[in-house]
């Protein structure tokens, strides 16, 4: 049996890999990429950490296990990865970010701590608040685990590290990695075209009042220095990265290891003139990037652009661990994609957001390889883009006759599977820690 090891980030972009976007320095994600296969298409059910996150441990959408939003708890009553792989025989442990109330061992993962001797620092800032700081913590954790693991039994291991999610103390939003800034000099730093080329006029109002205001209130200096920032703490995930496989190595385990790298959604970096995250139903925020490493699975295609949803995270890790992937994990496995040489004829992936922190404008969506379509059911507007015209989504067509064929499919197939899958009737848990969403 095989062990797995699923490694996360948080707001790291579909391009944000050096091997795919040369601003970018991972010389171990680029291996990892060499080593596997890269899927371009996924989309996450939810660009927020706490949704995204409860599909990852479900196989499902956020609506249907009630985490909507940050703030929500996942119920520990409802089925999980680390149930079946607990059925199977396996050694789970979960170790860094959770995000999701209560905690990993109410969700029956077995270690939910480690040991720290030989902690690491590396190029990590030495006060704990840090993101930084935290993701070299869980990085030793996790070697000091394949360090003293003897093989009695196989592991599932969820890594899941911060960077380069914002949240610094000091000069916010990003962290600056100071090791690490001369290789991304600030001067040098790309600007996104659409910040340039969208000024918003045909998206919704209250897009046009954010980027004018507050976090998104930008200047060209402000793009580049997040830029430069965001990019020295990828470096850093990279040697955390890369230290981990060379543990893998030198134990000669990583031939008998699944490895899935992925993140829970991406982050603006200046497009359409919007910072961070948020309300926004944009590719930089959505598509999400997911390398597999698979020892013995033969894949026809090494990138793959078919259309898939992070819901299939979860299916995926116990069908590469070849546990059958139970009916409760509705979002099914990557694997079949492996087998195909071209996408398939049909492509038809679903996402949705209830409520970020500067705003609340619930859309449930839906994307195609031609059209990308959002629909704000709380005030009844709509977004539509032709994305093989306009693959940057500067011009939404709501309204437009060119686009209303698609507008009423798409707004038939988002509605139908709102309502199949339940739309926000499953209860909701507060997190009494955590206040932010509390309604």
């Amino acid at each position: 049996m095989k062990n797995v090891i699923m490694i996360t980030t948080d707001q790291q972009k579909v391009d944000a890999i050096g091997c795919v976007n040369s601003s970018y320095h991972t010389p171990n994600l680029d291996k990892l990429v060499e080593r596997g296969v890269r899927f371009t298409g996924v989309i996450s059910t939810s660009a927020q950490c706490s949704p995204s996150r409860a599909s990852w441990m479900t196989g499902k959408f956020p609506h249907q296990v009630g985490v909507n939003n940050i703030g929500h708890v996942l119920d520990p009553q409802e089925w999980g990865i680390a149930k079946e792989f607990n059925r199977a025989g396996y050694e789970t442990v979960y170790l860094g970010k959770w995000h999701l109330g209560l905690s990993p061992a109410h969700h029956e993962f077995q270690i939910t701590d480690y040991r720290t001797d030989g902690f690491d620092l590396g190029a990590a800032n030495p006060e704990p608040r840090f993101h930084s700081h935290r993701d070299a913590l869980t990085s030793t954790k996790a070697l000091n685990y394949l360090e003293d693991y003897e093989g009695d039994k196989p592991f599932f291991m969820a890594v899941n590290w911060y960077m380069p999610h914002p949240n610094t103390p000091v000069d916010p939003p990003f962290e600056l990695i100071q090791q690490y800034a001369a290789q991304f000099p600030k001067s040098e730093m790309p600007i996104p075209s659409s910040y340039y080329e969208d000024d918003l006029s045909t998206k919704p109002e209250f897009q046009q009042i954010r980027s004018q205001q507050g976090e998104s209130a930008m200047t060209e200096d402000i793009v580049r220095r997040d830029a430069q920032h965001y990019r020295s703490m990828l470096k850093l995930m990279d040697d955390n990265l890369g230290r981990l496989v060379s543990k893998l190595e030198a134990k000669g385990m990583l031939e008998n290891t699944v490895i899935l790298f992925t993140t829970d959604h991406g982050d603006m970096q200046g497009a359409h003139q919007l910072r961070l995250k948020g309300v926004l139903p944009y590719k930089e925020l959505y598509n999400v990037p997911v390398i597999l490493y698979a020892p013995g699975e033969q894949a026809a295609r090494t990138v793959i652009p078919d259309l898939v949803s992070s819901a299939a995270v979860t299916g995926t890790l116990l069908d590469a661990a070849g546990i059958q992937v139970p009916v409760e994990c509705e979002g099914g496995s990557l694997l079949p994609h492996l087998r195909l040489t071209e996408p398939p004829e049909e492509q038809l992936v679903f996402f949705e957001h209830y409520k970020a922190y500067w705003g609340y404008h619930p859309f449930r969506a839906a994307q195609t390889p031609e059209w990308k379509y959002v629909y704000y059911y709380e005030e009844d507007m709509e977004e539509i883009y032709n994305l093989q015209n306009d693959p940057d989504e500067l011009v939404n067509l709501a309204g437009r006759p060119e686009a209303e064929t698609a507008r009423q499919s798409l707004r038939g197939a988002v509605d139908h599977w709102w309502d199949i899958t339940g739309g926000l009737s499953h209860p909701v848990i507060q997190d009494n820690v955590n206040k932010w969403g509390k309604e």
